[in-house]
């Protein structure tokens, strides 16, 4: 019997390639605060590598605010949108990025 050890390699290979992008992280917020969004991560048990939505449920969501709260969990090699009242996005960490400058 001829064993094919690069056969045995790509059978296998979709099992090591898994990533949690498969998992999507949904969360509900009614303000603008980092703190809320940060304590729906840890409550819904969201990983790195997870799809994040934001769902701001205010009226009239602000987009520039959405967008800097982006700025804050999700990462910039992957496609984020943000739509009416809606961010969707790569999640980059459980924790929030660091505002360097709060002006």
């Amino acid at each position: 019997m001829n064993k094919n050890p690069l056969l045995i390699f790509l059978l296998l290979l979709p099992r090591l390639a898994s990533a949690e992008m498969d998992d999507v992280c949904l969360i509900h917020v009614e303000d603008y605060t980092y703190d809320s969004i940060e304590k729906r991560i840890n409550e819904q048990g969201c990983a790195r590598n997870n799809i994040l939505q934001v769902i701001y449920t205010m009226p009239a969501a602000d987009e520039r605010r959405i967008f800097r709260q982006s700025s804050r969990w999700c990462r910039f090699d992957r496609n984020r949108d943000i739509r009416d009242g809606v961010l969707s996005c790569v999640l980059y960490s459980k924790k929030s990025r660091n505002m360097l400058n709060n002006q």
